[in-house]
């Protein structure tokens, strides 16, 4: 009898040690970034620089706050995260989900996209972009600015 009450008690509390570390259980740590820019005029990330820690869940805001649609890519980055889900998201009602591996998130003025990732791999991913054509100048919305760098540690 003592050996099966062992056996339960330890049972119990290995599950309890095991679902600490399961991260379909995590709360999302929300980062939001918005997607800024006018046409013939610079275009930008705010913030630029983004940091993340690996094994943690992320819910990546994009909110594209200008006129023109951008582009949020990073393929260095892209290939080091675990993509849970991608949400398009409609004045506070979710419209649609995709899942699977995501290389490019285009996002349309006045819209917002939310992406909970969880990165698996430290690094620095300098090639965050938009390579969308200013519809002035023809130049690639990169050019104008709009760059930038996730740090993953």
């Amino acid at each position: 009898m003592k050996r099966f009450l062992i056996i339960i008690l330890f049972a119990s509390y290995s599950n309890i040690v095991l679902s600490k570390g399961d991260l379909t259980r995590q709360k999302p740590i929300e980062v939001k970034i918005n997607l800024v820019g006018e046409s013939g005029k610079k275009h930008f990330f705010s913030p630029s620089e983004i940091k993340l820690e690996t094994g943690v869940l992320y819910k990546l805001i994009l909110t594209n706050i200008s006129e023109n649609k951008h582009y949020f890519t990073s393929m260095k980055f892209s290939d080091s995260v675990f993509t849970r889900k991608v949400q398009i998201v409609d004045a506070e009602k979710k419209i649609a989900e995709i899942k699977g591996h995501i290389k490019e998130i285009e996002v349309f003025p006045g819209f917002s996209v939310e992406w909970w990732l969880i990165p698996i791999k430290t690094g620095i991913y300098d090639d965050l972009n938009c390579r969308v054509l200013d519809k002035i100048t023809g130049k690639k919305h990169m050019e104008m600015g709009m760059n930038g760098n996730i740090i993953v540690y």
